[in-house]
């Protein structure tokens, strides 16, 4: 795989990309616990492999109404600001290559938009290249820490008891 690699996913009638490097792995979606107090866009958690991930969804972000998830869900594990995230997508479809020549930046298409950092033609589809560094943004991030963090102190709690 190079850096023009991508993982293609859908999220309801859009298709993102991720750069194929960022992604850990793709797992079928299991259900989330809910954590109470963090951002809209984060759906609730995962436990992978005894690590506690959080899982983002994208709909809120393209103005669709966030879903539960499904048994045919996916789960895209990548890394955030030096956090393991998941990503809920409705299906995962294929790694493909997008040279740059063929992207254009995202603020030409749709100024304003910080979660995408371009978009690329694919036959008569349009791919929306998801910037993994702007999923959050800098209050969500904190609103999210501290929620795992009452979360986490809530469980020790449960244990002790």
């Amino acid at each position: 795989m190079n850096d023009n690699d991508y993982v293609i996913f859908e999220v309801d009638s859009y298709k993102f990309a991720v750069p194929s490097f960022v992604v850990d792995k793709v797992e079928r979606a299991v259900l989330l616990t809910p954590v109470p107090d963090a951002p809209d866009l984060v759906l609730g958690v995962v436990n992978d492999g005894g690590e506690i991930v959080p899982v983002l969804g994208l709909r809120k972000k393209m103005g669709l109404i966030e879903r539960d998830a499904i048994p045919s869900d996916r789960l895209l594990f990548s890394m955030f600001n030096g956090r393991r995230i998941a990503l809920l997508a409705d299906s995962v479809s294929s790694v493909i290559e997008i040279s740059p020549d063929k992207a254009k930046s995202a603020d030409e298409i749709w100024p304003g938009v910080i979660f995408l950092k371009s978009f690329s033609g694919l036959n008569e589809d349009v791919i929306l290249v998801q910037d993994m560094g702007a999923v959050l943004d800098l209050n969500q991030e904190q609103e999210l820490y501290e929620a795992l963090a009452a979360l986490a102190a809530q469980g020790e709690t449960e244990a002790d008891g």
